[in-house]
């Protein structure tokens, strides 16, 4: 189920870059990180699923089930791919290059309603629509108003993160200034 599900791919190293397989592709790479929604691993039974539950939850695992039904992955791809996801991986993990799970499992994801998470997974597919015509572009005119398409998105992105996160204008400044 891990790896023949719906899910994110996540760096091992470095900047937070993620992601998403939608196609249910078997995929096993040693530095990359998968997570996928606790709906997805219903009825699938091992100590590293146990053991993170009553390390990492205070919900049962009945409930960290019925609430991923209300989550879209590509929600979570635009929220792990936004600047404030990326700073707040580098403050879990102090000096250190490596991603490791339990930082992933630390970034705190807010609340949002199902308009919002739409709003946000509409966004996520619109950036990759536009990589993907960056990629195929043949002339540096294209790959230009790609990279403005890009940005544009981005930028769409990141407003809607600071938001559902309640970051003051202050705070959205020193994150804009991170860059």
């Amino acid at each position: 189920e891990l790896y023949t599900n719906q899910k994110l791919l996540i760096n091992s190293l470095g900047d937070l870059k993620v992601a998403i397989d939608t196609e249910k592709n078997f995929y096993c790479e040693q530095q990359v990180r998968m997570a996928l929604l606790w709906k997805d691993l219903h009825c699938v039974e091992n100590k590293s699923i146990a053991s993170s539950i009553k390390k990492f939850s205070k919900l049962t695992r009945e409930e960290m089930e019925k609430l991923s039904e209300t989550v879209d992955l590509k929600y979570l791809l635009a929220i792990m791919n936004s600047r404030y996801a990326s700073i707040l991986l580098t403050n879990l993990r102090g000096g250190d290059y490596h991603i490791v799970p339990e930082h992933i499992r630390n970034i705190p994801i807010p609340s949002a309603t199902q308009s919002q998470q739409q709003e946000l997974a509409n966004l996520a597919t619109l950036m990759m629509e536009a990589v993907k015509k960056q990629q195929d572009a043949k002339s540096d005119q294209e790959k230009n108003i790609c990279k403005m398409r890009i940005e544009a998105i981005d930028a769409q992105i990141n407003a809607k993160v600071y938001a559902l996160y309640g970051l003051t204008e202050d705070e959205v400044a020193i994150v804009e200034k991170s860059k």
